[in-house]
């Protein structure tokens, strides 16, 4: 393979990947902007996702790969809710910190029944697109599984952006987001944005596992690593903004692969975090400043 196309096989494997990254930090950013809360649980529903897809799969030989996407987004989002109900919203009034510390316990509760309920090794999600590659040019190759997983999730994240933007609950959230009484004031239930923040935090954290499901072996202690990634790209894109977000995750996901393809993986831990580093001297609101939704 030569050189060229090498660093276009890892531009094409980073914008995959990023635009996973995407998902789950633009989930991260909804929490951070409409509920003020650090869900240390989110790369944990990410975790969810992949397993709950493979479970899915598992069940009957009848449920192909996108019926058990939905199985898995639809049940992923309701433990959202749950946790939004039973871990956040009794402590939300009794500071900052606690229901951080709510999360942080019910991330090792979902880490541990995952443990529990998939022991030993990781698992590995078998779909069809895997074995179809494609070569778009020259010695490049892609899978239909990596097409697959970059169209689906940038066409979530249009979907939401049209959300956002235009629909009624999308409005409201923005503006529970820039200031909860003036909300409140004009006839909106914070406490209803909030639950929904949190459902659609779980939906795209649920959504981004089980893309990246059949890409990489699943494990039931990957959510931590995935929560990092997440921070890591919020700390790029700037807090509780979602197009930085989307910036963040796609720079994180091309260096990741550039760096650990040309020259070693070993350097890419460094890279990334020297790059928050210079970010946070030199822009310390991130790429994009802080905007909110």
């Amino acid at each position: 393979m030569s050189q060229f196309d090498l660093v276009m096989q890892q531009i094409i494997n980073g914008l995959v990947q990023g635009s996973v990254y995407v998902l789950i930090a633009v989930g991260f950013t909804l929490c951070l902007g409409v509920l003020k809360l650090i869900n240390v649980a989110q790369g944990h529903l990410y975790m969810l996702g992949a397993f709950m897809t493979y479970q899915a799969l598992e069940w009957s030989t009848s449920i192909n790969y996108p019926m058990a996407i939905v199985i898995s987004v639809i049940i992923v989002s309701f433990i959202g809710l749950c946790v939004h109900y039973i871990g956040i919203w009794p402590v939300q009034r009794r500071g900052e910190i606690a229901p951080i510390l709510t999360t942080v316990a019910l991330a090792f509760m979902i880490e541990n029944i995952a443990i529990i309920v998939w022991p030993g090794s990781g698992r590995s999600i078998e779909t069809s697109l895997s074995d179809n590659v494609r070569n778009p040019f020259g010695q490049v190759h892609i899978t239909d599984q990596r097409v697959m997983t970059f169209i689906a999730a940038i066409s979530l994240m249009l979907l939401l952006y049209l959300f956002l933007q235009r629909t009624r609950a999308g409005k409201a959230m923005r503006a529970t987001t820039q200031n909860q009484m003036s909300a409140s004031l004009m006839g909106i239930n914070p406490e209803y944005m909030r639950a929904l923040a949190m459902v659609l935090s779980a939906f795209l954290a649920a959504a981004g596992g089980a893309f990246m499901g059949p890409l990489f072996t699943i494990l039931p202690n990957m959510g931590l690593l995935y929560l990092f990634k997440a921070m890591i790209v919020v700390l790029i894109g700037g807090m509780g903004n979602v197009p930085g977000a989307v910036v963040g995750g796609l720079m994180l996901g091309m260096m990741e692969t550039l760096i650990g393809g040309l020259w070693s993986a070993a350097w890419v831990n460094v890279a990334v975090f020297g790059l928050i580093i210079l970010i946070l001297i030199v822009r310390p609101k991130g790429l994009l400043g802080s905007k909110g939704i």
